[in-house]
């Protein structure tokens, strides 16, 4: 869809490398600097009538869309994994019911005993067999097949824009854990401490297995347990706003780069047809660059001011700063949609940004998906009405 506009191949014997280095740096900086002369896109039309019907519908198709997303994700999982023969007792509880109780607290940013409530007003809606307490909801957050029914829902989700959705953007963003928490000021305590240490690392120096950079990382000294949040990476389809991958971790030392080969191993799983990833700066290391385009993706991760066509042994490292070089505008009319994340995570903020109240780390990381799952499940209903998308599962009630 969007390939580099050169071939670098045949370039290497006549290039003046000082010189291009030069004119790639100028380019970069004046883009950092918002003076670039850029031709910016045409802006989208919005059909404000429809819209305006989606959010009517929203919570009837929210659930509608949430009681068969998941009973087909349950479907599938059986299907492939062979089942164990149940002894004498009492019958577990349904993952699947429990995973649609937990999508249902997400939804209305409830704790565990509203959410019994919840579940006793809408539990033939959502179709559940029976009901269960608040300590179930509670133990649903530790439940493995909790998480591989999230997994195969998004999987499903982003099955149904499959093909159509060829460029994914990579932002990070992080959910508060305490009212006192503030993502925002540790970012800033982040860039300060960047900024009095002189750190002058170039992208790619360090760090080939998915090693954090150290400009990466929050200073664990100026985060305290009171004010920590949940860090996240999500990889969004700029075309349709969904989830493809998501990845969280409590660990304040971890960045964005460490967690990026699982977000986009995740994302390759749901979309192994994808064209372009898009990034911020964070992401322009080498063995970040080389590892897309290893998998034969056209990455746009916008460097540093000072970075140089050295590969140090990334081979497409030169591929990506040479289409830059060449037609910066090209280059840059591509790379402008990495702000699409950037909108998807305030989205999930605004609707979803309640504070993580669990505890335990296993707990936190699944409390984040479900956030990441509830706002794809309520994004397709929009995406049903605004560019009528239908599902790929069998409806029952068709």
């Amino acid at each position: 869809m969007c390939p580099y506009i050169f071939k670098p191949v045949g370039l290497f014997r006549c290039v003046n490398y000082k010189q291009r280095g030069e004119e790639l740096r100028e380019i970069i900086k004046k883009v950092r600097n918002h003076t670039f002369e850029y031709v910016s896109r045409e802006s989208k039309t919005t059909k404000w009538t429809k819209y305006d019907q989606a959010q009517i519908n929203e919570f009837a198709d929210f659930l509608d869309n949430l009681r068969e997303v998941v009973d087909e994700a349950e479907r599938r999982i059986i299907e492939r994994t062979p089942q164990e023969k149940r002894g004498p007792g009492r019958p577990p509880i349904s993952p699947a019911d429990i995973t649609k109780a937990l999508l249902l607290q997400t939804y209305t940013g409830s704790p565990n005993r509203v959410a019994e409530g919840l579940l006793l007003l809408f539990r033939e809606k959502l179709g559940i067999d029976q009901h269960f307490s608040y300590k179930t909801i509670e133990r649903g957050y530790d439940r493995e097949p909790v998480n591989e029914i999230l997994d195969e829902v998004n999987r499903i989700l982003n099955g149904t824009v499959e093909g159509t959705e060829v460029t994914f953007s990579f932002d990070g963003s992080g959910f508060s854990t305490s009212q006192k928490g503030a993502y925002a000021a540790s970012r800033e305590k982040q860039r300060a401490t960047k900024k009095s240490t002189k750190q002058s690392i170039t992208p790619g120096d360090e760090g080939t297995g998915g090693e954090a950079l150290p400009y990466d990382t929050f200073p664990p000294s100026n985060v305290s347990v009171k004010t920590s949040f949940m860090y996240s990476v999500i990889s969004v389809g700029v075309r349709h706003k969904l989830v493809a991958g998501v990845a969280s971790c409590p660990d304040h030392s971890i960045g964005e780069t460490t967690m990026f080969p699982e977000v986009f191993n995740r994302t390759l799983w749901c979309h192994p047809k994808m064209e372009v990833i898009l990034g911020d700066g964070i992401y322009s290391a080498r063995w970040i660059v080389d590892l897309v385009a290893q998998n034969e993706i056209h990455p746009y991760f916008l460097p540093r001011s000072n970075v140089t066509f050295k590969s140090k042994g990334y081979a497409g490292w030169h591929t990506m700063l040479f289409s830059l070089q060449t037609n910066p505008q090209e280059w840059l009319r591509i790379y402008h949609m990495r702000s699409i994340s950037e909108t998807v995570n305030f989205m999930v903020q605004c609707r979803f940004g309640q504070t993580v109240r669990k505890k335990l780390d296993a707990r936190k990381d699944t409390e984040v998906r479900l956030k990441y799952t509830a706002h794809n499940i309520r994004r397709f209903g929009y995406l049903e009405i605004l560019e009528k998308i239908r599902p790929t599962w069998q409806r029952k009630n068709t």
